[in-house]
């Protein structure tokens, strides 16, 4: 069929029809309405009269065939005359033979609806970007389908998937492969303030920001337990990680405490100094002030460890 305008188009530089980047080709010949669809209620009073319009013969079962702009656009003009100007054309065109193509758009709809459920829960808010997708998929017939399986559970950070095509029976027929980055923002515990070996953490010391956790690898202390002790330097703004904090002792070193020598008979206190931290019912090294020595002693309270 030939479609000729003879007077000038009102539509001109409009775009009346969006031409597919990616066509499933059931037949044995490719038509326009096949590739193509109609933007706006103006197209529409074309369609019928051009989408049966023959363009090429369809590629063979397992052929792919892939056409630029410009081969495309010249063929529109040869068929639609200057109507070919009203379609938005891609950079480039594949066709293959099947009943149902899967472009970017649809797997990555499929992306968020597989992951999406899956990392709800860990967030309180969830993003997806950078999606490599094994773009197009065609499916050959009415009976594949596609199922989406990963690598490892679903989560934060760079996730790998596997594109499983099935026939009608459940058997595997293709795999295709693609991984999609998912931010995972969550409000955590940070530093107000730098925070230096030895320091216990006051209310002040801790801020709550919210973080992506595809870049914290560690469990984050949750900013109410406690209390505790800095057990390695963190930075401000940085999230306070479990791994940088150590329970308070109930004595530190340099500490005065009493000492309590116990005996048989008699019991004895004398001033001491602690030499390492430690918590009820630890053995530690204490001084006598008194005597100088160096004795082990047993934690009792934050001013009381004893000795035999």
């Amino acid at each position: 069929m030939f479609f000729l305008l003879l007077s000038s188009p009102a539509w001109a530089g409009e775009g009346l029809f969006w031409i597919d980047e990616h066509v499933a080709v059931s037949g044995d010949v490719i038509t326009f309405g096949e590739i193509a669809t109609p933007r706006n209620s103006e197209a529409e009073q074309y369609w019928s009269d051009i989408k049966d319009t023959e363009l090429w013969r369809a590629p063979n079962a397992g052929q792919r065939i892939v056409l630029d702009r410009a081969r495309v656009q010249e063929r529109l003009e040869v068929t639609l005359g200057e109507l070919a100007e009203a379609s938005i054309i891609p950079r480039e065109i594949i066709f293959q033979r099947g009943r149902r193509v899967l472009d970017d758009d649809k797997l990555e709809r499929m992306v968020r609806d597989y992951i999406g459920p899956k990392v709800t829960s860990q967030g309180e808010r969830i993003e997806f970007r950078d999606f490599r997708m094994p773009s197009p998929i065609f499916l050959e017939n009415p009976y594949e389908e596609v199922e989406i399986e990963s690598v490892r559970d679903p989560g934060p950070g760079r996730n790998s998937l596997r594109f499983v095509v099935r026939d009608g029976h459940g058997e595997v027929v293709r795999r295709h492969t693609g991984n999609v980055f998912v931010d995972v923002w969550v409000t955590v515990a940070c530093a107000e303030r730098p925070l230096n070996r030895g320091d216990v953490i006051e209310p002040g010391d801790v801020r709550f920001e919210e973080k992506n956790l595809a870049y914290i690898r560690r469990e984050v202390w949750d900013g109410e337990s406690g209390p505790w002790r800095i057990r390695s330097s963190i930075g401000q703004g940085q999230p306070i990680y479990k791994r940088h904090l150590e329970p308070v002792p109930m004595v530190s070193r340099g500490a005065k405490v009493d000492m309590v020598y116990e005996g048989n008979h008699l019991t004895l206190v004398v001033p001491g100094e602690v030499l390492e931290d430690g918590q009820r019912g630890d053995r530690i090294m204490v001084r006598n002030m008194q005597s100088e020595k160096e004795v082990r002693a047993t934690v009792e309270s934050s001013g009381r460890v004893t000795t035999r």
